[in-house]
């Protein structure tokens, strides 16, 4: 089942753009998006654990950085867009704003 997750990293894990291009190659990452800063919403069937050991890979202990699922109870001002990838979990292939 698709789950949607929170991204959050500092700078010492890498630019967006750096980040951008490991998400872009990561199969069991379905979509994701972006529109705050060192933060991506992400699609995906894997575990926040699988997301996690993944990422490490890039990350190299570089850095800090957390995956945590978005659940039910979420508030926020956010674009509409953003609300719409996280609450219909998109069929898009990456959704960027």
């Amino acid at each position: 089942m698709k789950q949607a997750y929170l991204l959050v990293y500092d700078d010492e894990v890498g630019t967006r753009k750096e980040v951008r291009k490991f998400l872009d190659e990561q199969s069991g990452i379905l979509h994701w998006r972006y529109d705050l800063p060192n933060t991506f919403y992400l699609i995906s069937e894997l575990s926040a654990q699988e997301l996690y050991d993944i990422f490490q890979s890039f990350n190299e202990k570089h850095g800090s950085f957390i995956i945590s699922e978005v659940g039910s109870n979420t508030q926020g001002w956010l674009p509409r867009r953003t609300w719409r990838l996280l609450n219909e979990r998109m069929s898009e292939k990456r959704y960027v704003s």
